[in-house]
């Protein structure tokens, strides 16, 4: 069976859903920029969403091949200090001394409903922060909870950033998508988050394992689609 051509992903600007003068646009304050420092290589951006304290979630393919991680507000910059990282389920932690700005409030995807409005905040290609409206086209049993499948339109470059519903709360990351003119949108839910953040925290170093939406052999029963089969890309 061919399998579905995935890519790591991010945001493009569009209205599927209600007009963007509907949403309470104060959900992006709790959005950062990503910034990942391979050793003797490009920088890599992505996004990532305050959690709560110090702590900031995002892609761990945003973050695997770095020695060196920032988040950026505005024209401020953090260094991260540790991380908490799950390479599986493609979700990681950052400890953020200093950052001081909204957090985000948690949801859960097992509130989801098909068809239901989320909204999606993030910094595609580094170009500032976008916005992008859709909804729940179906929702994935997966390991204790539910990959949320989106019509919000994405582009590469903004893994990480905050998919969040009507009541203001985030209830996952967008994370990648396939390809073709069946394309479609996924993110990993919010739901993973706080049984990450009792697990133990590691200084900042690359990450080894693939993601289950990266793992070719092994790929979640939803994954398994008819799509031409490419080579996965790597940091957004």
């Amino acid at each position: 069976m061919q399998r579905a051509r995935l890519i790591a992903m991010a945001l493009t600007v569009s209205l599927p859903g209600p007009a963007a003068a509907d949403v309470d646009h104060t959900l992006s304050l709790s959005v950062v920029q990503i910034h990942a420092y391979p050793a003797g290589g490009p920088m890599f951006f992505g996004s990532g969403v305050a959690v709560g304290g110090d702590k900031v979630a995002t892609n761990c393919h945003v973050t695997r091949s770095a020695h060196v991680i920032a988040v950026a507000k505005g024209p401020l910059r953090y260094r991260v200090s540790v991380q908490q990282a799950d390479p599986h389920h493609d979700l990681c932690l950052l400890t953020v001394p200093g950052l001081s700005i909204p957090q985000a409030k948690l949801g859960s995807a097992a509130k989801l409903s098909v068809g239901e409005s989320i909204y999606f905040y993030g910094f595609p290609r580094a170009i500032g922060m976008s916005f992008s409206a859709g909804r729940v086209e179906a929702l994935h049993p997966f390991e204790g909870s539910l990959v949320i499948e989106t019509s919000t339109d994405f582009v590469q470059g903004a893994s990480g950033g905050g998919l969040f519903n009507e009541a203001g709360q985030l209830i996952g990351l967008a994370t990648f998508l396939t390809a073709g003119k069946a394309g479609r949108n996924y993110g990993i839910p919010a739901d993973w988050i706080p049984a990450l953040a009792g697990s133990e925290a590691n200084s900042v170093a690359p990450l080894s394992g693939a993601s289950f939406w990266e793992d070719l052999k092994h790929l979640p029963g939803f994954l398994k689609r008819p799509e031409p089969l490419a080579t996965i890309h790597g940091p957004p």
